[in-house]
């Protein structure tokens, strides 16, 4: 009987152990592959990234860079953009035209023509159109463009006290490349001047504003004929709201001529407005009362306006008895007159009293005929 040896025994276990160990290698060889196929296989699909090594397998549990990134802020050297600068939006300044301006303290208003409708003559007719310039005392031009001033006419019948009768429409006048404002008194009612013995006066105001106008009268003879002086019916006992301030009389020296007199005296009464109650001279209220001139178609010049006289009152006695306050104006000069183709024409004001004025012509012949209207400067 045979019997191994040990060293036979051992090279048998060895053996053994050889083949376990290579049983065991082949086994993990086979689960790598499986693993390495499923791993390929889940790659192609695209459900997982393919794991390449330790450190791409922890790169992906970062965040994966979105397109916010592309928003971030330049470096605070990079230069701001307009849009993203809130001071590089300039604040609106507003324009020239839209600036409010001033309103003048004087103004010239003159009206520059009196149209009757149809063209008609004075005696025929009934109806008129009449336009108004407002011309600026410091620039002898034309006002700014946007004033909107109250521009109104006044109109008075023979020696009545002037009322106002309408308010002027403003409109642009373009004219040899010039536009400035004027100011349009439709449908005025000249009728009263169809009677030769009538004349109608026209003047404008601008209220708010010291105003330096002139005189028109539309009549077939506008001289103002010595007319018969008023008689106060009575006298007030309180100062009144508004006077009527009428010239009565004017008296070239030496009792001359309208073409040879060069001085004359002027006297006006006051009266309550629309009565014929007078100023007593113990009332303890005797206003300021002022002669104002102007000359052919022109306004009241700056000059006369500043030097107009003040009237001297005194007492006198009317016919019935009442005694009452005149004021007289003596020496005004009045030698223009003398060429028989200027006019003058005469009103009073009274200081802080509301006065309706009427108006004296003092001429050879005062009709005021169409003159040649003022071109103005453009506005501004």
């Amino acid at each position: 009987m045979l019997r191994s040896t040990p060293s036979d025994s051992g090279s048998s276990g060895r053996h053994t152990h050889r083949r376990q160990a290579r049983a065991w290698v082949w086994f993990l060889l086979l689960i790598a592959s499986l693993l390495t196929g499923c791993s390929f296989a889940r790659s192609v699909s695209g459900t997982e990234p393919p794991l390449q090594s330790t450190e791409k397998a922890s790169a992906t549990a970062e965040p994966t860079p979105t397109a916010e990134a592309s928003a971030t802020p330049p470096p605070a050297t990079s230069t701001p953009t307009a849009t993203s600068t809130p001071s590089a939006t300039p604040t609106p300044q507003p324009t020239a035209t839209t600036v409010p301006r001033a309103t003048p303290e004087a103004i010239r208003a003159k009206i520059e023509v009196v149209w009757p409708h149809g063209e008609a003559p004075v005696r025929d007719a009934d109806r008129a159109n009449i336009t108004a310039y407002l011309i600026s005392v410091s620039s002898n031009d034309a006002p700014p463009c946007d004033w909107e001033p109250t521009v109104r006419l006044w109109a008075a019948q023979n020696t009545q006290p002037a009322r106002p009768i309408a308010v002027g429409q403003k409109r642009m006048i373009a004219t040899g490349g010039r536009r400035f404002p004027a100011w349009d008194f439709n449908d005025v009612d000249v009728s009263a001047a169809r009677d030769p013995a009538n004349k109608v006066t026209f003047f404008a105001t601008v209220d708010g504003v010291k105003t330096l106008h002139n005189v028109w009268v539309h009549a077939a003879d506008a001289r103002t004929i010595f007319p018969q002086p008023d008689v106060p019916a009575g006298v007030v006992n309180r100062r009144p709201e508004a006077v009527d301030a009428k010239i009565e009389v004017v008296w070239p020296h030496d009792d001359l001529p309208v073409d040879k007199a060069k001085l004359a005296n002027i006297t006006g009464y006051l009266f309550k407005s629309g009565t014929k109650q007078a100023i007593p001279s113990d009332l303890k209220w005797s206003p300021t009362l002022r002669l104002h001139q102007s000359t052919n178609a022109d306004t009241e010049t700056t000059e006369v306006y500043s030097t107009a006289p003040i009237g001297v009152s005194r007492v006198i006695t009317s016919e019935n008895g009442v005694s009452f306050l005149a004021w007289d104006f003596d020496n005004v000069d009045v030698s223009a007159a003398q060429d028989s183709l200027n006019k003058i024409y005469f009103w009073l004001s009274g200081d802080d009293t509301l006065t309706y004025p009427n108006v004296w012509a003092h001429g050879a012949n005062t009709p005021t005929i169409f003159p040649q209207t003022d071109v103005l400067n453009s506005c501004k």
